[in-house]
């Protein structure tokens, strides 16, 4: 009975994370502004790493010990399961820094991106080959390794947090509008709450399996009270943008129906549409700026137009 109740407790706070980005999803359809989507993309990274990395090690140690199979064999697959989930939880952070900067109409500086990623590669790479040498070559203890990356984890966790909650409390200060400047805020003081019990109950993990529930309780659930203000700031500052958008969609439809553009191009049209370069469209959909320039010859090539302009009224004529 004790064994369901711990599959239970991993299975709700699934339930409660996919349930946040469904709503998430909805909002990002809905209102089109560039930070929901980012938002949404930071619920998909994080609910990867949340399911794969830590559910999941949950799930492979309970079938495991019920097959009686040795201590350190578990350790080792809940350490890969934990490593492999690394790239998600780095990009989930990263989106929801990109999602607070575009709220203020800002881009995150290269200055910041190219060593963010270049720090979390290297050490991605580092450490995967300290896990293959303690695994494969039993060079160390398991367990250390286990609480060094719980220590690591709480470090990362504590950085970026207080990152984002420095930058919003930084940018929204010259904010003339109080409705959206006290949004913003307390949309950052409760990221930064979720950051304190989310790493108090991770730190106190040893204590009792149930302190270990809880933070993964927090890691996945809390995001449907952060939804809940967006959704508020969204509905009294973009409904107008909403039904607007909704136009859009529909002459969008008719326009890839009439030329068979494919759904790669809607989406490439969609963002031109919006006076995206094509270096910012590369950024938004997580393709080559090669790549944009090639669905956009083919579009352009489709549809008989010469240039953005002519494309955009064409779509709105249709």
């Amino acid at each position: 009975m004790q064994e369901s109740w711990r599959l239970l407790l991993l299975f709700m706070p699934l339930l409660a994370g996919a349930i946040a980005i469904f709503f998430s999803f909805q909002l990002m359809k809905r209102y089109g502004v560039p930070f929901a989507g980012s938002y949404f993309y930071y619920l998909v990274f994080l609910y990867v790493f949340g399911s794969y990395s830590l559910a999941g090690s949950g799930v492979l140690e309970y079938l495991l010990t019920r097959m009686d199979v040795d201590l350190k064999v578990i350790q080792s697959t809940q350490l890969f399961a934990l490593f492999l989930g690394i790239p998600f939880i780095v990009l989930s952070k990263f989106m929801l820094l990109r999602s607070i900067t575009e709220f203020f109409g800002k881009r995150i500086p290269r200055a910041f991106t190219i060593p963010y990623f270049g720090v979390a590669a290297t050490a991605f790479i580092l450490y995967g080959i300290f896990v293959v040498r303690i695994t494969r070559f039993e060079l160390g203890e398991f367990q250390f390794l286990i609480s060094l990356q719980r220590c690591v984890f709480i470090g990362f966790m504590i950085c970026m947090y207080l990152t984002i909650f420095f930058t919003t409390i930084s940018i929204s200060a010259g904010m003339t509008d109080h409705y959206e400047k006290r949004f913003i805020r307390i949309f950052g003081s409760w990221y930064l709450l979720f950051m304190v019990l989310g790493n108090i109950a991770l730190a106190l993990g040893g204590i009792h399996v149930i302190v270990e529930h809880v933070f993964f309780f927090v890691f996945l659930s809390w995001h449907l009270i952060p939804i809940l203000f967006l959704n508020l700031y969204l509905e009294k500052y973009h409904s107008q943008t909403a039904a607007v958008q909704e136009d859009f969609e529909i002459k969008l439809s008719t326009f890839a129906d009439a030329f068979e553009i494919s759904k790669r191009e809607r989406e490439v049209v969609q963002l031109i549409c919006k006076g995206l370069s094509n270096q910012d469209i590369s950024n938004s959909l997580f393709i080559s700026l090669q790549t944009v320039k090639d669905h956009t010859h083919r579009i352009f090539v489709k549809t008989g137009v010469k240039n953005r302009v002519q494309l955009t009224n064409m779509i709105r004529s249709a």
